[in-house]
């Protein structure tokens, strides 16, 4: 089976891959891959997220998000989504970085708000040292820029959900 196939944080998933060998095409370059090699490096790739700690652990997520992830308009609205194609919206941005803070141990929560944009715009807050902090995942993705993650784009009206309160 030849098949085109997208770096990991653009859409590649092991689901796709029916044999323990597969042919991949890359570039015109055709070469054997196991699954088991792709697993191992999906394990690497996510490796990146554990022990996240501070805002050091806030800045080594952003340039993950930055780096394998991206923002899109009407793509996945959850976090197994984004997993699955390295695209979300908003709403799909924020789940998935609240369950990696979740994971690392952080006080998260997910806040909606209005701005020029939508009158539901999603995003994350974490609490470091007693107060809310923004991370904006959309905004640290390269459709917008690569902004730091305190960015914001509009105010908080709601709490959506909170994690490890």
């Amino acid at each position: 089976m030849v098949v085109s196939i997208l770096p990991f944080s653009q859409g590649a998933l092991l689901g796709d891959i029916q044999n323990s060998k597969t042919t991949l095409k890359i570039d015109g370059t055709v070469s054997q891959v196991s699954a088991a090699s792709i697993t191992k490096a999906k394990a690497a790739e996510n490796a990146q997220l554990t022990h996240l700690q501070g805002k050091p652990g806030l800045a080594t997520l952003q340039k993950y998000i930055n780096k394998h992830l991206n923002h899109r308009s009407g793509a996945a609205h959850t976090a197994t989504g984004v997993n699955k194609t390295g695209y979300g919206d908003c709403w799909g941005l924020s789940d998935w970085t609240a369950k990696i803070l979740k994971k690392n141990g952080y006080t998260v929560r997910v806040v909606q708000g209005a701005t020029s944009a939508s009158s539901r715009h999603r995003w994350t807050q974490v609490k470091i040292d007693g107060k809310w902090i923004t991370f904006e995942p959309s905004l640290v993705t390269k459709k917008y820029g690569s902004k730091p993650y305190t960015s914001t784009c509009g105010k908080a009206s709601k709490v959506i959900l909170t994690y490890n309160a």
